[in-house]
C-alpha cells in the first residue's frame, strides 16, 4: 500500500516538474536562463507548487485505493487510468500555458473562462501555431503513458488491511494533502499569487505553476475575476495616446540620488478625526503637529476601501480597478513598473512591514517589487496585540531594528521600507492604555484607537529621525478609512497625507489642492530625480502641480478637483451629479450641472477613466501617458 502512494506521488510530481522544465526552455517569454543560479533557485522554490497539484490530483486516487485495499479488491488498473488523466492534465495545462505565455508574456490565471465554447480551434490554433510545443507535449503524454503502464504497483495481499493502520494512513495523507494545499503552516493558505511570495516577478515567473493556477481559478470561479465595468475609452482618445507614446518622454531612473524612503501606510486613518484637516476632532495632535514641518495638502483623497488599493495607487500610481482590486485576480498577473520595481532595479534593498499576517496584502507587496516581506510571525518578541496582530509600537520597534540590521551591513545601500501599520485596524487598545474619547459607540472607539495610535507615531518619529545616516524621505499616508458610518459626504475616503525629508530637502507647504494617492509616487520619484511617464499621478514638488482625485464605489466614478466634485455611471459614461466640498474638506453641497466648470471636469474625468480602465485590462498600464486633452495644463 505504501509502495502505491510513493509512486502515485512520485509520478504526478514529476510529471509536473519536468513538464515545467521543458516547457519554460521552449518559452519565449522565460525571462531567466534555467540553469543559472537565479532559475534554478526558482524551480526549487516552485516545487512547493508541484506538490500541491500532486496532492490534488493524487488525493481521490490514493484515498480510493485504501479503501478498497481494506476490502481487499484489486487496484492497480484503477490507479494506472487515474495517473495516466492526472499526467494528461498537468502536461496539458503546462503546453496551454507556454502557449498562452508565448503570444501575451504572462501565466494563465482567469483567462481559462474565455476558452469556453472554443476549445476546439484554441487546440487546432496550438497545432497550426506552436506546432513543436503541442508535439511535444504529445510525446510526454506518450512518454508518461509508457512508464505508467510499467509502474511496479503492489497486490493487494489476502489478509485484510488492520483497522488502525486503514485510519493511520487516510488521516496521514489527508494531513500531507492539507500541508501542500496550504503550501505550509502559515498564517494564510497560499494561492497561485504565492509565487510572488519569491520576492522578483522575473523569479516568481519561473515559479508559477500552470496546473495549479489553472484547477485553482477553475474551482472558485470566474465571479472572483476583476471585472471591466467601464465604457472603453474613445477612438479619439486612443487615437492621441499612440501619437503620444511615439513622442519622445522623459524616463529618468539610471541616476537616483541614493537616499532612503520610508513609507507608512497608515491603517485605516480617517482625517474626519483630526483637528488639522476638519476641526471636529482633536485625535491626531502630533501628526497635526508635523503637518506644520512637512509637504502636505489641503485634502487627500483614497483610491479605494482596503490597503491593497492604497497600496496600488500610492506605489504604482494607477487607478484600481472599478469597483475592485487588481490583487488575487487575473490583473496582478500583469506587468507593472511600480516604484518598488524601479528601486529594486537600481539596487535599492526594499521591504514591506505588518504587524499582522502576511495574507494576500503580504504577497501583493511582493508582487509589485518589494523583495522581503514581513509579518507578525517574523517577529522576535512578544508583545501586546489586538484581534490583527501587533500594535503600531511593536511594528515601530521592528522596523527600527530591520533599519539599523541595513545601515550596519550594508551601509552604502539606501533602502525603502514600506510599514502597514494596525493600531487602527482594530477596536481596542492595549490594556494599560486609555479610550480617550471612551468606548461606548463606533464612532468613540474609534476615535479612541486613533489617538492611541498617533500617541505611537510620536514614539517612533524621533527616534527615526536619529537613527538613519542617509537622507531620508518619510511619507505618512492613509491606505484607506474604515469604521465610518454616518458621518456622509466625503468622510469615506478623506485621509491624511504628509512627506518631509530628514535633510530638509522637501519644501515645507500645504498646498490648496485634493490630492490623490496617486500623485505620491511621483513626487517621490522626483526628489529622487527621476520619472516616469506611466505613472497617472502627477509630482507635488512640480511647479504647475494640480491635484485630481478619483476614486469608485460600485459602478460610479468620482472625480475631484480642489473643491469640485463630479460623479458619473462607468458603464456608460452618463454624467449624474455636480458638487461642491466645503471647507471641510468632506461636505457636500449639490450644485447645477450647468455651471461653466462642471462640463469640462466631467469631461475630463470620463475620458480619465475610460483610459486608464482600458489599459488596465488590456495589461497596458506602462503605455499610459497625460493627454493633452485630458489634462491641458500639465
Amino acid at each position: 500500500m505504501i509502495t502505491n502512494i510513493v509512486l502515485i506521488f512520485i509520478t504526478l510530481f514529476f510529471s509536473s516538474f519536468v513538464s515545467k522544465v521543458i516547457f519554460l526552455t521552449m518559452g519565449y517569454s522565460t525571462p531567466l536562463s534555467l540553469i543559472s543560479s537565479e532559475g534554478l533557485w526558482a524551480l526549487f522554490y516552485g516545487t512547493r507548487f508541484d506538490a500541491t497539484i500532486t496532492a490534488v490530483i493524487a488525493t481521490p486516487v490514493i484515498l480510493t485505493c485504501v479503501v478498497l485495499h481494506y476490502f481487499k479488491i484489486e487496484l492497480q488498473t484503477f490507479i494506472k487510468v487515474w495517473l495516466t488523466g492526472g499526467a494528461f492534465w498537468i502536461i496539458g495545462t503546462t503546453a496551454a500555458d507556454v502557449i498562452y505565455s508565448n503570444e501575451s508574456g504572462k501565466h494563465v490565471t482567469y483567462e481559462v473562462f474565455t476558452a469556453s465554447g472554443s476549445e476546439s480551434e484554441l487546440l487546432l490554433t496550438a497545432i497550426q501555431g506552436h506546432s513543436l510545443v503541442a508535439l511535444t507535449a504529445f510525446l510526454l503524454c506518450a512518454v508518461a503513458t509508457f512508464i505508467i503502464i510499467r509502474l511496479p504497483l503492489s497486490t493487494v495481499g489476502k489478509k485484510k488491511l488492520p483497522v488502525v493502520r486503514f485510519i493511520l494512513t487516510t488521516l496521514t495523507w489527508l494531513s500531507i494533502t492539507v500541508l501542500a494545499v496550504r503550501g505550509g503552516w502559515h498564517d494564510h493558505p497560499q494561492s497561485p499569487m504565492s509565487a510572488y511570495k519569491i520576492g522578483k516577478n522575473d523569479h516568481a515567473y519561473i515559479t508559477w505553476n500552470a496546473p495549479y493556477s489553472i484547477t485553482y481559478y477553475l474551482y472558485i470561479g470566474s465571479s472572483e475575476a476583476a471585472q471591466k465595468l467601464t465604457k472603453s475609452a474613445s477612438p479619439a482618445i486612443l487615437s492621441e495616446l499612440y501619437q503620444a507614446q511615439l513622442q519622445s518622454q522623459k524616463i529618468d531612473l539610471d541616476n537616483l540620488k541614493h537616499a532612503n524612503i520610508i513609507f507608512v501606510l497608515m491603517e485605516s486613518w480617517a482625517s474626519i478625526d483630526m483637528a488639522s484637516y476638519t476641526g471636529h476632532t482633536n485625535a491626531t495632535p502630533y501628526f497635526d503637529e508635523l503637518r506644520k514641518s512637512s509637504l502636505t495638502t489641503k485634502a487627500m483623497y483614497a483610491n479605494g476601501y482596503r490597503t491593497v488599493q492604497g497600496m496600488f495607487a500610492g506605489l504604482c500610481s494607477y487607478d484600481n480597478p472599478t469597483s475592485g482590486i487588481v490583487a488575487n485576480t487575473q490583473l496582478q498577473n500583469e506587468h507593472y513598473h511600480c516604484l518598488p520595481h524601479m528601486l529594486n532595479d537600481q539596487g535599492w534593498s526594499t521591504h514591506f512591514i505588518q504587524g499582522s499576517g502576511m495574507g494576500v496584502v503580504g504577497s501583493y507587496a511582493q508582487s509589485i517589487g518589494f523583495t522581503h516581506s514581513y509579518g507578525k510571525t517574523d517577529y522576535s518578541f512578544d508583545s501586546d496585540m489586538n484581534r490583527w496582530g501587533y500594535f503600531d509600537d511593536s511594528i515601530f520597534k521592528f522596523t527600527l531594528d530591520k533599519i539599523n540590521s541595513l545601515q550596519n551591513s550594508a551601509p552604502e545601500k539606501p533602502f525603502m521600507i514600506t510599514i502597514n501599520t494596525n493600531t487602527q485596524h482594530g477596536v481596542v487598545v492595549p490594556e494599560w492604555a486609555e479610550y480617550k474619547y471612551g468606548n461606548d459607540t463606533l464612532a468613540s472607539t474609534r476615535r479612541s484607537v486613533l489617538k492611541h495610535s498617533d500617541d505611537e507615531l510620536s514614539r517612533f518619529i524621533p527616534k527615526l529621525n536619529a537613527l538613519v545616516k542617509k537622507p531620508t524621505l518619510v511619507v505618512l499616508m492613509s491606505d484607506h478609512t474604515s469604521k465610518i458610518t454616518t458621518e456622509g459626504g466625503l468622510s469615506v475616503i478623506s485621509i491624511p497625507f504628509l512627506m518631509y525629508a530628514t535633510d530638509g530637502s522637501i519644501p515645507i507647504k500645504n498646498l490648496d489642492q485634493s490630492a490623490s494617492q496617486r500623485d505620491v509616487a511621483p513626487t517621490i520619484l522626483e526628489w529622487l530625480g527621476g520619472s516616469a511617464p506611466w505613472f497617472s499621478g502627477q509630482s507635488m514638488l512640480t511647479s504647475n502641480y494640480e491635484g485630481f482625485a478619483s476614486h469608485s464605489s460600485g459602478s460610479r466614478f468620482n472625480w475631484i478637483h480642489k473643491n469640485k466634485f463630479i460623479q458619473l455611471e462607468s458603464s456608460t459614461g452618463e454624467l449624474i451629479s455636480c458638487q461642491v466640498i466645503g471647507e471641510d474638506t468632506i461636505t457636500l453641497q449639490e450644485s447645477n450641472c450647468n455651471e461653466d466648470w462642471a462640463q469640462p471636469l466631467y469631461e475630463q474625468g470620463r475620458d480619465f477613466n475610460e483610459l486608464t480602465q482600458e489599459l488596465l485590462f488590456n495589461g497596458k498600464t506602462m503605455d499610459y501617458r497625460k493627454l493633452k486633452s485630458i489634462f491641458p495644463e500639465q
